[in-house]
């Protein structure tokens, strides 16, 4: 046997076939205390694993020893635990097929084309099943109850054995945790904290100190991020009782300014006093043998979370390091996101990198009463408008979350309900609908109940789709090894030649009609008018007040998904049009099935050709509309000096940027990205169809 086994593969067997250590031990004529030590190692060597697995001797031991001796020539082999060995085994195996091709008097030139086609689609799913890593994003609005469900379902509760167990996450209606929290497998507990630099910080206590100055201009921050300043540099308010039901807020904040400091002094005085050069601390890990992890957990977060450890700043992100056997079953190792929780706008950059990650399954968090609600619904437009493949490779999801006595009080049903499985397939069923009325994805619906459900149940159905997630790739596999045994068995190199040749021509017809781009089909600027409508008021005035820069109210990134949005309406007959192609060249090289199976290649070389395109007129869009509005100071004095004016403050808004982009200022920005959309059009989709359908590539 040429390759060392995992110990944990070993261990696995032998609890599999329910021997001890001491049983096996004596097949083996050694110790147990041999046998521990191997299996606490990280590998053992071939002739100690062959030994150990023969003895075992049962069908399960012969088949590790089958998987482990063979002859793996492009890569090591996984652990027999991996969920998809046997489709690594067989990209592994089709690479050997292909080089051994190449190098035998069958092969011919005419055919490198669609050898390095087979070639790259075996790499990209290697390169994606390798991995067993996922994320899974947890999604919603502010108070929708998410948290708490994350919690009960990853159960990190805590109690002290006299009430009932309570979330170890900070929880309640909404705002109440500073930033998103991650939970990562790992064989303690621990906690790792992602910070703000101190340049942030001190922007943020600025904005707190100018919000509370005398005819203060500033709009403020978010209280929760407010709770940390204060409570880091010691200016918490408190309310005291000067008569009978009568209480006055103290704001320490309030009396500095009062006593004659400028906001600037003022705020060196509250970035002093938070003592930031010593708040480096990073990471920690619970000593084993410690108090009990999850309380350690809730406490050191909690503490955390509301600006009371000395030893951290102000948190961008709070990654729980804890063992758990959810995270870590059949074969997959999950990480957990709590997203912050959503202000109506779904358009943020978290957001739009989560639903992009081909590793992230995005679970869409919504009430049961209004499932599935406005964000989720803004939340899989977005993705359709934005032309993702989210939806077509099973990447998004919908998990409601029902309290108390909802399931049993389904809303439209009259008809006694008899239980909570009844309830949700009725809600499912009304989801489906809502999704197909709104011309929206149909989308996988699960149902969580965070105190009368199987926490169990919920991970295996989001783990289930994630093996959905992987499925995509594996028939990639299936179809291009498939495409390896036709190109080898079926060389009919007149055929092929003469059909590339025909592609070829064709194609280079086609490309002629699609390399202009066509004109606007929707402004880009229309996307900032319609997130306008949707956004809180107070988001839109935090986000004007900083040219654009809040995360709840990105402007740059709303119109980068403008470009984004308008190129896939641009390009979509064009999208059409080289499908109908390769329809018919399917259809009219149908006998060939080398010819197929490159076409196919050729389809899904298309379709990742768009997503990168798209997902680059997003970065130009952002890019050029930052650039011009860092230069337009006319525009942001004007929305700023409409805030506080009265009512319709977000039309009028909507009306100044109107008028600004419909006028010649933007002019030379519009051309700009014109052109630049050409070129990435050409970079992405033009060039590799071009490429992959020469008839003498090997020649070129």
């Amino acid at each position: 046997m040429p390759q060392p086994i995992p110990s944990e593969v070993l261990k696995y067997v032998r609890e599999t076939e329910k021997l001890s250590q001491a049983s096996l031990a004596s097949r083996m004529q050694t110790v147990a205390s041999v046998l521990s030590k191997l299996e606490k190692a990280d590998d053992a060597e071939p002739e100690i694993a062959e030994r150990y697995l023969s003895a075992i001797g049962t069908p399960l031991a012969n088949e590790v020893l089958e998987f482990y001796n063979r002859d793996w020539k492009h890569s090591a082999p996984p652990s027999y635990l991996h969920p998809n060995r046997e489709e690594l085994w067989a990209i592994d195996h089709s690479l050997s097929q292909l080089s051994e091709f190449e190098r035998s008097p069958r092969n011919d030139p005419i055919l490198r084309a669609p050898i390095d086609l087979l070639r790259a689609e075996l790499s990209v799913a290697a390169n994606y099943l390798q991995r067993r890593d996922h994320t899974v994003a947890w999604i919603g609005d502010i108070g929708v109850g998410k948290t708490t469900a994350l919690a009960h379902a990853a159960g990190l509760l805590v109690g002290d054995g006299r009430s009932q167990r309570k979330p170890a996450f900070p929880v309640g209606s909404g705002r109440t945790t500073v930033c998103e929290t991650a939970i990562r497998v790992a064989p303690t507990f621990g906690i790792a904290v992602d910070a703000l630099d101190d340049d942030e910080v001190v922007r943020l206590t600025r904005d707190l100190v100018t919000s509370v100055a005398p005819d203060a201009s500033g709009v403020g921050i978010p209280s929760e991020v407010a709770r940390v300043l204060r409570n880091m540099s010691g200016m918490k308010t408190s309310t005291v009782e000067i008569g009978e039901d009568e209480f006055q807020s103290i704001d320490p904040i309030a009396d500095l300014l009062e006593g004659g400091l400028s906001i600037d002094q003022a705020v060196d005085w509250l970035v002093s006093a938070m003592r930031l050069p010593e708040r480096r601390e990073r990471q920690l890990v619970l000593p084993e043998g410690s108090e009990d992890g999850l309380s350690w957990v809730s406490k050191t977060v909690s503490h955390i979370n509301n600006g009371m450890d000395e030893r951290f700043g102000v948190p961008r992100r709070i990654n729980v390091l804890m063992p758990s056997s959810n995270l870590s079953a059949d074969g997959q190792i999950l990480s957990v996101i709590d997203t912050r929780g959503v202000e109506q706008v779904t358009q943020r950059e978290d957001l739009t990198a989560l639903r992009d990650d081909p590793r992230t399954l995005a679970v869409l968090c919504t009430k049961f009463p209004d499932a599935p609600n406005a964000s989720v619904q803004r939340h899989l437009q977005d993705t359709q408008e934005a032309g993702s493949d989210a939806a077509a490779r099973k990447r998004q999801c919908i998990l409601v979350l029902p309290r108390g006595d909802e399931a049993l009080q389904v809303p439209g049903f009259d008809e006694p309900i008899s239980s909570r499985a009844q309830g949700y397939s009725i809600r499912r069923k009304d989801v489906a609908q809502a999704l197909v009325k709104a011309t929206l994805p149909a989308t996988p619906t699960y149902f969580f109940d965070a105190h009368n459900d199987d926490a169990d149940r919920v991970w295996t159905s989001l783990r289930g789709q994630i093996a959905e997630m992987r499925a995509v790739y594996a028939d990639r596999v299936s179809a291009a090894s498939a495409g390896v045994q036709n190109l080898i068995q079926n060389v009919d190199v007149v055929k092929t030649a003469e059909a590339r040749r025909g592609i070829q021509h064709s194609v280079d017809r086609l490309l002629e009609d699609v390399a202009p781009m066509p004109t606007t089909v929707r402004p880009p600027h229309q996307n900032l008018i319609d997130q306008l409508a949707t956004a809180h008021h107070s988001s839109i005035a935090a986000s004007i007040v900083r040219g654009g820069d809040w995360s709840n109210f990105p402007v740059t990134h709303i119109l980068g998904s403008g470009v984004r949005i308008d190129a896939n309406l641009r390009i979509a007959d064009h999208i059409s049009r080289i499908n109908h192609r390769l329809d018919d060249f399917e259809n009219e090289y149908g006998e060939l099935e080398d010819v197929v199976q490159s076409l196919k290649a050729v389809r899904t070389l298309v379709a990742e050709g768009r997503q990168e395109f798209l997902a680059s007129c997003l970065t130009i869009g952002r890019d050029a509309y930052g650039n011009l509005l860092s230069a337009e100071r006319d525009v942001w004095k004007q929305a700023i000096a409409r805030y506080g004016e009265g009512s319709g403050y977000k039309r009028d808004l909507a009306g100044i940027w109107r008028e600004f982009f419909e006028s010649p200022i933007p002019a030379s920005t519009v051309k700009s990205i014109n052109s630049r959309l050409r070129k990435s059009w050409e970079t992405h989709v033009l060039v590799p169809l071009k490429r992959a359908t020469r008839a003498d590539a090997a020649e070129g």
